[in-house]
This record gives C-alpha cells, structure tokens and sequence, in this order.
C-alpha cells in the first residue's frame, strides 16, 4: 500500500527539533567500524579502532 498515489509525493523540509546530532554522530562511528571490520581480513587491534574513533593514544 502507497502512502502516497503517484506522481503526489510531496518533499517537506526536515524539522529541526527532531535532529539529534549525538545520535548522527554515533551513527558515523558505528558506521566507520563497521566499513573497516569488513574490509579487514583479521580482528582490529585497539589502535586501529581508537583511530577510527579518533581517540588519542595514551602518552
């Protein structure tokens, strides 16, 4: 079933109180380990995925 009939679709501009921008950015974490996981032919090691998380190594 359409939600809406052909050729009626209308575009509506995105609300800004429904963005969430910690929620956007933990999506694009995810989705950084989530690429290089599966581009990976071994298990990341923790610098590698502190990397992608850009967390800074210790000192």
């Amino acid at each position: 079933m359409a939600l809406y009939p052909p050729g009626e679709r209308t575009s509506e501009p995105l609300d800004d109180r429904l963005r969430d921008d910690d929620a956007l950015a933990e999506i694009e974490l995810t989705s950084r380990l989530m690429i290089a996981a599966s581009g990976a032919a071994e298990p990341l090691s923790q610098d590698e995925i502190d990397g992608l998380l850009g967390v800074a190594p210790d000192a």
